[in-house]
């Protein structure tokens, strides 16, 4: 189980792995997610994505969450999808996406998902985390860079859209 580090989880906001029962609003995130990227809106789409990635243990969720008067709401998600590495023989993740609620933003919640999802990788065994992101999210690759993600200069990467 993952152990956040105190630092990583104060009183606002609570990072931790995501469970079947989070799949509803880790779907609403993840359908704000998808608009944010021009798709149109599917929460229905959205909540069966999610759950079935869960469900069929497909990628690791983390959540960033924080405590209301009335319950908890879910500010921000990680979805890292597990892969391998054939040259280095090892497992791999691919950090697919990255959101936090705008009400939310400039609060560090990022860079909180980005460090758990280090602390985890690392926990697991894993060798390292791959992510992308539009030439022009000058922001987020800043934050990247901030916390020791380096652009790759040795492969170029192809698209086949089948």
């Amino acid at each position: 189980m993952l152990s956040i580090p105190e630092e990583l989880s104060e009183m606002q906001h609570r990072i931790r792995q995501a469970d079947l029962p989070d799949s509803n609003e880790v779907g609403r995130l993840f359908n704000e997610y998808r608009m944010f990227y021009n798709q149109n809106a599917d929460i229905e789409a959205a909540h069966q994505y999610i759950r079935e990635r869960m469900e069929r243990h497909e990628s690791v969720i983390l959540v960033a969450e924080r405590p209301l008067s009335n319950g908890i709401i879910c500010t921000g998600f990680v979805q890292l999808y597990p892969s391998f590495s054939s040259v280095s023989m090892g497992p791999v993740w691919v950090l697919n996406d990255l959101y936090v609620h705008p009400d939310y933003r400039q609060q560090g919640i990022a860079r909180k998902l980005l460090q758990a999802a280090k602390q985890l990788a690392s926990e697991r065994g894993v060798l390292r985390i791959s992510l992308s992101t539009e030439l022009s999210n000058t922001q987020a690759q800043a934050l990247y860079e901030s916390e020791g993600y380096a652009q790759d200069t040795k492969f170029m990467y192809y698209e086949l859209n089948v």
